[in-house]
């Protein structure tokens, strides 16, 4: 598309859309605390292409949210929880907007983030080979003034869970069968209670990555903590990190047996430069299965990039070993051994 298209696109009215209720209802629930921003994540959950959805705004700061209309751009409207004086903590709104919701299919958006137009038809067609009932895509990451700054998610699987979640909350599309079954938002995390609820729903489906980018989070923006810049608080995440573990130690101790899963999402760390989860990944590979000349290449390199440069030699003379024919292999045990020797 040229540029000019692209600013016409941007700058031209707002159109209402029809509602086609042959289709599966989504529900889109926007968490709010009345900022400036949610007009912009209203429309951007009105335009979405998908012929069927609701859009659920959870006051949760209580009466003092500011009225709305019963529906935007043609696209129902329901407030919850606007008659009370006390503010909601993150996990209770999001409990509230699930209590609330009426779709087949679930789908979180911040006050403060922005879902692009064929983010729900994106999700929502994509085809299902294990009849997976959470799926996400990718999403832009911008800063504070709403440039571009990279992307997160990709295709995993259950382990990397044991690191971070799998997705943004607002890229993830959830099955009610998932909350008729009793997935919840624990109140137990203030912050964070998106990892938990995606550990939580992962014991109970496969989750489908679809590669593409669908939705933007604003992550310099807010204060809880969880996100970038100013928005950025790794003492809180790492304390997080640690009582998700511990509340699912028996879930975490079977997926991390699961030796291809962690020798896949070690190699996906390695790519991504995050040498302490391939390490971990790959070691407790290793520790399962010994011989695998994957798991000694990569978690030999991941060794070398950390400073461990004893214990590379040792894992890529013994991948060398199993494989003497391997050019990569003993180009790899080369480099080791010059940084060694220099």
């Amino acid at each position: 598309m040229r540029l000019f298209d692209r600013l016409r696109r941007k700058h031209e009215p707002d159109r209402p859309v029809m509602n086609d209720p042959s289709a599966p209802l989504a529900s889109i629930l926007i968490r709010s605390m009345d900022r400036k921003t949610l007009q912009r994540a209203l429309r951007s959950a009105a335009k979405q292409t998908w012929p069927n959805l609701e859009i659920i705004v959870v006051a949760a700061c209580g009466r003092s949210h500011r009225p709305l209309p019963d529906s935007i751009l043609g696209r129902p409207l329901r407030v919850a929880f606007a008659d009370t004086d006390r503010r909601l903590p993150r996990p209770e709104a999001a409990n509230a907007g699930l209590e609330a919701a009426r779709g087949e299919w679930l789908n979180f958006l911040d006050d403060d983030d922005e879902l692009l137009p064929e983010h729900l038809s994106t999700l929502l067609t994509a085809p299902r080979p294990g009849k997976e009932r959470v799926v996400f895509a990718a999403t832009r990451v911008d800063d504070a003034r709403g440039r571009p700054i990279g992307r997160i998610s990709h295709a995993g699987n259950h382990v990397q869970l044991y690191f971070h979640s799998r997705s943004m909350l607002g890229a993830t599309a959830f099955h009610r069968s998932l909350i008729e079954e009793g997935a919840r938002f624990d109140p137990d995390f203030p912050v964070h209670e998106d990892h938990d609820f995606q550990v939580a729903c992962a014991t109970r489906t496969q989750f489908l990555f679809v590669d593409a980018i669908t939705c933007i989070w604003n992550a310099q923006i807010g204060d809880s903590g969880c996100g970038f810049g100013a928005n950025d608080n790794t003492g809180q995440r790492r304390e997080a990190v640690i009582r998700i573990r511990n509340k699912w130690e028996s879930v975490f101790k079977r997926w991390l047996r699961n030796v291809d899963a962690l020798i896949f999402a070690g190699k996906q760390y390695l790519d991504g430069g995050d040498i302490p989860a391939a390490l971990e990944c790959l070691e407790r590979a290793l520790a399962l299965r010994g011989n695998d000349v994957n798991a000694l290449n990569m978690c030999g390199m991941a060794n070398f990039r950390s400073g461990n440069l004893d214990r590379a030699e040792d894992l890529m003379a013994r991948a060398v070993r199993r494989l003497p024919k391997q050019q990569a292999l003993r180009d790899n045990l080369a480099l080791i051994r010059s940084q060694r020797a220099s």
